[in-house]
């Protein structure tokens, strides 16, 4: 499970390649096990932030720069001087590698407010209270495009909100590559130290629902039939082949006086 508990308040997920990952949890979590967002939500982000760049010279020097025979991040930063063409290669390679590393982090400030940020390559801090969701890893840009089009917001009611996330990650994974089948769905609350976790049964019955979702409503079809006869006086349109044959295709499943037509003005 890339899930992971920080403190009683606060809960963080990791996406990318597991060996950076482990010791960059594992310090965010030794840093801020005793700390809570008395300061409110930007401190506590700000400290975990902190704490991602001070590991990050380290992590760099064991992921990227041993295959440039370089030992230390200082002698990397010396090349920019020396070695132009290695550094601006060296620092493309960290970039691309960076990238694959994402946190986020979800929890609970003093006042039990709930709040959800995203900390990824150089600490960089992406607050998402205002959308009320985030996702991170290879399936992210696939989640945040379902829960948009869903119209996730902070006031739905509770029930469509879960169905909303897990339907969000339904869609990573029949699109995005390297996204698990198996879905874990927790619910976290302030103060806690365990939190529930949905059963298997109930989330393949989750997906059974949404994996049974009309993609084309049937109310569609007689309306994109009708808005295609109503155009039939444009001369492109109506001399159009294609057109003609889906016209006759049509009047076969459906009576003609049903069908509608504009006049010419």
């Amino acid at each position: 499970m890339k899930v992971t508990g920080i403190n009683r308040n606060w809960s963080l997920m990791c996406a990318g390649p597991t060996s950076p990952l482990v010791p960059l949890v594992e310090a965010i979590k030794e840093g801020m096990a005793k700390q809570k967002a008395t300061g409110g939500v930007r401190r506590f982000a700000r400290q975990c932030s902190n704490i991602y760049k001070a590991e990050r010279p380290a992590l760099i020097e064991s992921e990227v720069l041993v295959d440039y025979g370089i030992d230390t991040y200082a002698e990397y930063l010396d090349t920019k001087k020396s070695e132009p063409q290695l550094y601006a290669a060296i620092t493309e390679k960290i970039k691309e590698e960076e990238e694959k590393w994402s946190l986020l982090f979800a929890g609970f400030d003093s006042k039990k407010q709930p709040h959800i940020f995203v900390v990824s390559e150089r600490g960089r801090i992406q607050y998402c209270d205002t959308e009320g969701f985030a996702a991170i890893g290879s399936g992210g840009w696939r989640s945040l495009v379902a829960l948009s089009s869903y119209q996730f917001k902070r006031n739905l009611p509770f029930s469509q909100a879960v169905f909303g996330i897990a339907a969000a990650k339904f869609a990573a994974e029949s699109e995005a590559e390297g996204v698990g089948k198996e879905t874990i769905l927790a619910i976290l609350e302030p103060k806690t130290k365990a939190s529930p976790v949905m059963s298997d049964r109930r989330m393949d019955s989750l997906k059974a629902l949404w994996s049974n979702l009309p993609r084309f409503p049937k109310e569609a079809e007689a309306e994109v039939w009708d808005g295609i006869n109503e155009m039939t006086f444009i001369p492109e349109v109506k001399n159009n082949p294609l057109f003609r044959a889906f016209l006759v295709r049509q009047r076969e499943v459906r009576p003609l006086t049903s069908q509608t037509s504009v006049p010419v003005p």
